[in-house]
């Protein structure tokens, strides 16, 4: 999650018009295809756990809506990202900056959209338990995946990525985004300094003391989502959407929070799903991360808020990610309300 408090625009907001852009337009431009639109896989949007319980054999469908394909997104002739040499001598697009005009793009034509199935990830991460050294241990271990995985996303996006700080903390502190720990919240990310902050004994508390020795995936999904604002952030997503909304209402404020944490919940599962072989994801851990998931729901969890999206919705778009682990299939900014109520 991001802190809950109003979230500040960490990118610079105009680049400068790159003249050397042939080389990275065509694959960036390639990588926005026609399925960069979609909110859903083919016939099926995000299936919906409407409650704690197991979800029914045959499912619940949200038929999605009918779409046009975008046209090809050219970050060439809009003139506002700019381009980064890599250690290896290519050419990468940093979509992190944007011109006022291109928000929409970074949003629902993004080229990490285009970039396919996430393959199987190899990791190995030792089993947590309730001792922060073990904890720690496990984190560490598993952004390493996490850092491999979206790695390859964005070098297939031919876009700029670094990897999230890792803050996962056993003592109080402070960080750009204010002081730990946050009312509320064991871990969120913060776009001023890439941090990923998690509270070693708090992801515990505030996860029902589920015991991480026996089902250790609730701890994977949290810093999973976590590392999706990451993804986000990289891709523009985190930026563009604070930009359109943040002169305008609570609401619409509120409306845009629901879609971001929503698609970083889509990331999330995504990932899981390459990483479920290696890490022991069971069909019965994850029923369990489904149910956890939906009682986090904004009409789930009492703290009168509207930002995260209901249990439901909040549940499904994980399983949505984890059914289908395309990046594509996450585009939460071209669904219907519904779907992100």
């Amino acid at each position: 999650m991001r802190p809950r408090g109003p979230s500040p625009l960490a990118f610079g907001v105009f680049g400068v018009l790159a003249t050397t852009f042939a080389v990275v337009v065509v694959v960036a431009a390639l990588a926005g295809g026609d399925e960069a639109q979609s909110p859903a896989g083919p016939g099926s949007g995000p299936v919906a756990t409407r409650t704690a319980e197991p979800v029914p054999a045959d499912g619940t469908e949200i038929t999605p809506p009918s779409y046009r394909p975008p046209q090809r997104l050219d970050l060439g002739t809009q003139g506002g990202s700019r381009i980064a040499l890599t250690s290896r001598g290519t050419m990468q697009v940093d979509l992190r900056y944007m011109n006022r005009s291109q928000t929409g793009s970074r949003l629902k034509r993004n080229p990490l959209y285009g970039t396919g199935t996430m393959r199987p990830t190899s990791c190995r991460a030792p089993r947590p338990s309730t001792q922060q050294r073990a904890m720690l241990a496990y984190l560490n271990a598993v952004t390493g995946c996490l850092d491999r995985s979206w790695s390859a996303k964005f070098s297939q996006a031919g876009a700029v990525f670094q990897l999230p700080r890792r803050v996962f903390w056993s003592r109080p502190g402070r960080g750009p985004c204010g002081t730990y720990p946050l009312a509320g919240a064991a871990a969120y990310y913060c776009p001023s300094n890439r941090g990923m902050y998690i509270g070693l004994s708090q992801v515990i508390e505030q996860s029902g003391n589920a015991d991480p020795a026996r089902n250790h995936v609730p701890y994977l999904a949290v810093l999973a989502h976590e590392y999706g604002h990451h993804v986000q952030s990289m891709a523009g997503i985190g930026g563009a959407w604070w930009w359109e909304v943040s002169s305008r209402s609570q609401a619409a404020r509120d409306a845009h929070s629901r879609r971001s944490e929503l698609q970083a919940q889509c990331f999330s599962g995504a990932f899981i799903r390459t990483v479920r072989v290696p890490l022991g994801v069971t069909a019965a851990r994850w029923q369990a991360v489904l149910e956890q998931d939906y009682r986090r729901g904004d009409d789930q969890n009492g703290l009168g808020k509207r930002d995260h999206g209901n249990g439901q919705n909040f549940a499904a778009w994980l399983n949505h990610g984890w059914r289908y682990a395309r990046p594509g299939y996450c585009n939460t900014w071209a669904a219907p309300s519904s779907h992100v109520s």
